[in-house]
């Protein structure tokens, strides 16, 4: 069995590794699921959408505050304000957000929960070694530095995005319809993909916060995988609505 260090560091290379070859592949291949399905089974057979969101996400609170409880800072204070955080977000992420689609009737692929399973493992395993073992900044000190109040206030504004974009998103249709629209107000203004935007600038503002490796590597992971999906997502508005608005962007408000 690895040493948690050797391990550690096994699993950051592994991220960033991963980041850099999906990056720029997930520009040429969009990942057929969900809108982008190219045919009946998509990428494979599925399991209900609820249930492969809820089990996707279930490893990140349950794996991380496991983690934790081990770790050599664990009783501290700045690394407990971190868990809380962290725990706070994926309870909704785990046990709530799930629970509001209005996705009865549609699958998850398997493959894509697998993916997704594996992932969260790996980075509630990375996050919680580095915050508890490899951070000897996060001191009370560290409360008076401007980083950590910066990437608390962009996880605030990063989940009011997410949270307000999902919700545009489910109330786009009405109980029994089905089929896409446009969606309007918020942040869809200007982009796309909000929610994609929303949750790279939380996960921005947690690599500000913890000021890791892991942290980062966490960022670059979302970046690697939510900029190519918001740009297939807005081709495919743009294919699919002669209406679509002209002057919104991808992800980025009146760049990309």
């Amino acid at each position: 069995m690895f040493e948690p260090q050797v391990l550690y560091t096994a699993c950051l290379w592994f991220i960033f590794g991963i980041s850099a070859l999906s990056f720029p592949a997930l520009f040429f291949f969009t990942a057929p699921y969900g809108r982008h399905k190219t045919g009946e089974k998509g990428i494979g057979a599925g399991m209900n959408a609820t249930l492969g969101w809820w089990l996707m996400e279930l490893p990140p609170p349950i794996v991380f505050a496991f983690v934790f409880s081990r770790g050599e800072h664990r009783a501290e204070l700045v690394p407990l304000l971190i868990l809380g955080i962290w725990e706070a977000h994926y309870f909704y992420r785990s046990f709530v957000f799930p629970f509001l689609l209005s996705v009865k009737n549609k699958k998850k692929p398997y493959l894509a929960v697998s993916v997704g399973f594996s992932f969260n493992v790996i980075n509630g395993f990375l996050n919680a070694y580095a915050i508890t073992n490899l951070a000897p900044h996060l001191t009370l000190d560290w409360l008076r530095d401007p980083r950590c109040w910066l990437g608390i206030a962009l996880m605030i504004i990063g989940f009011s995005i997410c949270f307000h974009s999902d919700r545009v998103l489910r109330n786009l249709r009405k109980p029994g319809e089905t089929g896409y629209k446009i969606p309007h107000g918020g942040f869809y203004r200007w982009v796309s993909s909000p929610n994609y935007l929303g949750e790279i600038i939380e996960w921005a503002g947690f690599a500000m916060l913890t000021w890791t490796p892991a942290g980062l590597a966490f960022l670059v992971f979302s970046i690697s995988n939510l900029f190519p999906r918001a740009f297939s997502h807005h081709r495919w508005y743009q294919e699919q609505f002669e209406d679509y608005p002209k002057e919104r962007k991808a992800i980025l408000p009146g760049l990309l």
